[in-house]
């Protein structure tokens, strides 16, 4: 199970507000935050779990099976399409996460990706969708 930014960012707040409710004195004050700190569990907690964690779990294993299927066909790499919107109107937007982006020139296995062409037959009769902009990730930007 892949736990989502989301969730482990409430279940933290939650926690905070229950270590601050053990210290609390003021009977009024320390009865509000209880309620608070039931809403956030029994409320919001499920529907961010819900709508973050399934998600997040559900893209992994198809991310798995892929990439074990791609070991078992002694593949070098793995590219994996997951559609995340259906509904665009203008030029649709891939984002490329390059696991090699932050390795320096010349070190061995530096890869950085380029994609000057990619098209999108969609194959539900709508015809080519044409000029994709592909992009990449500042996913190291976090790290």
């Amino acid at each position: 199970m892949c736990e989502s930014f989301e969730s482990e960012k409430l279940k933290k707040l939650i926690d905070s507000k229950k270590q601050f409710f053990e210290k609390q004195t003021n009977k009024v004050a320390a009865q509000l935050l209880q309620d608070e700190i039931v809403f956030l569990k029994r409320d919001i907690l499920p529907v961010v779990l819900q709508n973050t964690t399934i998600h997040h779990s559900q893209v992994m294993r198809y991310c798995v099976r892929c990439f074990d299927k791609a070991v078992e066909w002694n593949c070098n790499a793995l590219l994996v399409y997951i559609p995340i919107k259906d509904d665009y109107e203008d030029t649709p937007r891939i984002g490329i996460a390059n696991s090699r982006q932050m390795l320096d020139f010349g070190t061995p296995g530096a890869i950085e990706i380029y994609c000057n062409s990619v098209e999108l037959l969609n194959t539900d009769g709508n015809g080519s969708t044409d000029n994709v902009e592909c992009f990449t990730l500042p996913i190291h930007e976090f790290l």
